[in-house]
């Protein structure tokens, strides 16, 4: 039984806006991890590219919109009694000018200043032990594979949200969704 969800926030929660290729042009950083880059770099460099990745994350956050049913599925979960969790790689600032402009809440919000980021197991686990609930009584849901290996990695079901195509690595989660409302018939079919 799901008494717990997780939600990521970009692309998942609102429609995705940051093009990331465009980000990673502007940062230099065309391969690999950049939140693991920024933990990794000395400090004028992490400064310089926190000040570009914060711009377009804010950028992204003041324009944002939100996925058609979140608002109803956030009501509905709230309604069941299940605990819903924000779980993003974006900052505080960003996180909370989303929350403020669609007067969302959430019982838990880590964001990547607060916990280790995805795709660790880190923060579902985290959640899991502040809620008082086993990770495979949680679900995590989000657009990308971080999302879905931080949950599996925590011993947690995940749905993925596709928003225009199936990626390659769709498989990995344990459903794919089309659209946020239709979480709710997953989670009264998991045991």
């Amino acid at each position: 039984m799901i008494r717990g969800v997780i939600f990521d926030m970009d692309g998942t929660l609102t429609v995705p806006r940051i093009d990331f290729q465009a980000l990673r042009r502007e940062l230099g950083i065309m391969a690999g991890d950049i939140v693991d880059y920024i933990k990794s770099a000395d400090e004028r460099e992490r400064k310089r590219v926190e000040a570009i990745l914060h711009r377009f994350e804010e950028d992204a956050a003041i324009n944002a919109e939100l996925q058609c049913g979140t608002r109803e599925l956030l009501d509905a979960l709230r309604a069941r009694g299940i605990k819903l969790g924000l779980l993003t790689r974006n900052s505080r600032k960003s996180v909370a000018t989303v929350m403020q402009k669609f007067r969302l809440a959430f019982d838990t919000t880590l964001t990547r200043e607060d916990a280790a980021h995805k795709p660790s197991p880190e923060p579902v686990l985290r959640l899991a032990r502040k809620w008082g609930l086993a990770p495979a009584e949680m679900l995590v849901v989000g657009d990308y594979i971080h999302d879905i290996r931080s949950g599996h990695s925590a011993g947690s079901k995940t749905a993925l949200l596709v928003n225009d195509r199936v990626p390659e690595w769709a498989a990995e989660a344990d459903h794919t969704i089309h659209r946020l409302d239709e979480l709710l018939k997953i989670i009264e079919k998991i045991p």
